[in-house]
């Protein structure tokens, strides 16, 4: 069954097929067979109003219809990132605006994903010999600038490094600090992220 997930900040749209009702849950708002006018308000009432519920579901019979229709009431902007890990199975962070993150950044033209999320590890890290082992769910999530909404699609990737080059931080970019963090002990990182990251980290 296809499902689909954006997060407004710590908040998140969910589409999906054929859903028994959870109205049960007060964090939960419903809507069966949405048309493109409910899905413009809930974005809208999502990205004010967000407090007040945490999650919205809507259910459907073509998940696929209603996502492309979802996704053309936006501005899609696309990035790529990696969960890195080194020989000593420890997991790269950096950390930037207050919270942890994984490094990742827009794609650009020309680009495939992978060869973004490649890039963006090393120019913000400063590391090099990398390898993608595999990929990750993509993630979504909306943003709102210069009165314009945005959808963000991110690709993720496992990817490894062997080096022993020491992190640098891309300061323009507001990176405060790059570090290893052991895979066992992530507790920190999980409590201080995005919770659209909380999945990627915890791969």
């Amino acid at each position: 069954m296809q499902r689909y997930q954006v997060f407004i900040d710590e908040h998140s749209i969910f589409i999906g097929e054929n859903r028994k009702s959870n109205q049960q849950f007060k964090s939960i708002f419903e809507l069966n067979e949405p048309d493109v006018d409910d899905v413009n308000f809930v974005i809208q009432w999502m990205l004010k109003e967000k407090e007040s519920i945490q999650h919205v579901f809507f259910n459907t019979h073509d998940a696929e219809a209603l996502w492309k229709l979802f996704q053309e009431q936006l501005v899609l902007i696309e990035a790529a990132g990696g969960r890195v890990k080194n020989t000593k199975d420890e997991v790269l962070f950096i950390y930037r605006l207050g919270k942890w993150d994984l490094p990742k950044g827009k794609m650009e033209a020309g680009e495939t994903p992978e060869l973004t999320a490649v890039r963006e590890v090393e120019e913000e890290c400063g590391i090099t010999k990398l390898k993608i082992i595999d990929p990750l769910p993509n993630t979504y999530h909306i943003y709102v600038q210069d009165q314009k909404m945005y959808l963000k699609r991110t690709f993720w990737f496992n990817m490894l490094y062997s080096g022993t080059e020491s992190l640098i931080p891309q300061k323009e970019e507001a990176i405060e600090s790059a570090v290893w963090v052991n895979q066992s002990d992530l507790s920190e990182q999980l409590a201080n992220t995005y919770q659209s990251l909380k999945t990627i980290i915890g791969s």
